[in-house]
């Protein structure tokens, strides 16, 4: 999945302040690495602001997520986009066989 760092707002800056976003991302992160973050508000279908260490990023989440539920993503790549492969959701409790 492909995370756009580019912000909603319009008017000037917008546009920059996203690029900003990444950027920071981009250092603060490696490719590899597992992250979670914290769906934060819905975009539309499938697409929603995450949360990821401060950072707010557009991401594309499974449609079983709710406001406020973390998710758990792999960082696929950092250039020349940042893709993020989301994680299967953890189990709670106990796996129990007998």
């Amino acid at each position: 999945m492909r995370v756009h760092g580019r912000s909603t707002s319009f008017g000037s800056g917008g546009e920059q302040r996203g690029r900003e976003r990444s950027e920071r991302f981009r250092k603060a992160h490696k490719p590899g690495q597992k992250v979670r973050g914290t769906v934060v508000e819905w975009q539309g279908e499938g697409l929603a602001w995450v949360e990821i260490d401060g950072h707010r990023l557009l991401a594309q989440v499974s449609p079983d997520s709710r406001l406020g539920r973390e998710r758990g993503f792999l960082i696929v790549s950092l250039a020349p986009d940042i893709v993020l492969r989301e994680l299967p959701a953890r189990t709670s409790g106990l796996d129990v066989v007998v």
